[in-house]
């Protein structure tokens, strides 16, 4: 009888090296259903569960409650509330993991192709040379670079340390806001703790980075799109609903001299009538900033943390209450 501790994936693992790892440690039981019911009739079985990217909760209280045994559980999607009872399972003493180590590099490039494509409008080039104008060279006016402008990233979770990192290679002038930086960590990473006013303000790139919470939603308001300075760009791959959407188009309408590089919407997909489709101002992307193959590490991301796990060790994406505050609802 096998001494491993027994782990339900509720999908196929797509790594073979990486499934092979965790085999080496756990008995490995793997179901190509993801809901609750398939869940359920595990639960009692297991020591362990992982669940993959689902638009609704299905490692719930009641699968949480049935499973006596278990120890770990997961997903492996980079962010647990989407399908997990995340806060529910640290209060009951659980080890909840995810593979969000592997976001902050491929969606910080990701960033830097909108803030490069908008500042130096390559994108709009593009559309009118295989449309309406065969050669627009001079139909956009001048353009400006990213080195050292003033960047101002709002969020710095594992993504807006993944952006500063790539970013800082440009510039010096860069600003943090975040809830939980301290002006000690702020002078030591050479930044400059300020407000979400205090970015819009001053910054010439605006980076929205942050986890969408109740507290998040319409942190990002007429008022602040108002205050930019002109020719400033605002850069959105965190969550649409996050900014106050119609907000934001009234304020270019009203100014439009400053410029918007989205890759995510307070609807999706983003109606076919938007006033966003009809700027030159705006660069629109649909929700692909984590499309890249490198995402695909997920599974050794997963192999890495059952592994320390299994050895007795804390995994690096553990859950706790603090981290709990911070994680995104969608």
């Amino acid at each position: 009888m096998s001494d491993k501790m027994k782990i339900l994936f509720a999908c196929k693992i797509a790594d073979e090296q990486a499934k092979a790892r965790i085999e080496e440690t756990f008995d490995l039981i793997e179901i190509e259903t993801a809901d609750e019911a398939a869940l359920l009739q595990y639960a009692d079985q297991v020591e362990g569960i992982i669940i993959p990217f689902t638009k609704d909760v299905i490692l719930t209280e009641k699968v949480i409650d049935k499973g006596k045994n278990l120890k770990i559980i997961g997903t492996t999607y980079g962010g647990t509330r989407q399908g997990i009872a995340d806060a529910y399972a640290v209060a009951k003493r659980l080890t909840v993991i995810h593979t969000g180590a592997t976001r902050p590099r491929p969606m910080a490039e990701y960033t830097l192709g909108l803030a490069l494509s908008s500042l130096l409008q390559i994108h709009s080039y593009h559309h009118y040379m295989k449309g309406e104008d065969p050669w627009p060279r001079f139909r956009l006016g001048r353009s400006r670079i990213l080195q050292d402008r003033k960047v101002g990233i709002i969020g710095f979770g594992r993504i807006g340390r993944g952006i500063f990192d790539i970013f800082r290679l440009f510039t010096s002038e860069i600003s943090i806001q975040s809830g939980h930086m301290s002006p000690q960590e702020a002078q030591d990473l050479g930044v400059q703790l300020k407000s979400v006013d205090q970015v819009f303000e001053s910054c010439d790139i605006i980076i929205l980075a942050g986890g969408y919470t109740e507290k998040t939603h319409h942190m990002i308001r007429y008022e602040h799109f108002m205050k930019m300075q002109s020719d400033a760009h605002f850069i959105n791959i965190a969550r649409g609903k996050m900014v106050d959407e119609k907000g934001m188009v009234k304020a270019l309408k009203e100014r439009d001299d400053f410029y918007l590089a989205l890759d995510v919407y307070e609807e999706e997909p983003l109606p076919d009538d938007s006033p966003l489709r009809q700027s030159d101002k705006v660069l629109m992307t649909p929700h692909r900033a984590n499309n890249s193959m490198e995402f695909e590490e997920r599974w050794q991301c997963l192999a890495d943390e059952l592994e320390l796990f299994a050895g007795g060790n804390r995994p690096e994406s553990a859950l706790n209450a603090e981290r709990l505050q911070y994680m995104s609802e969608s």
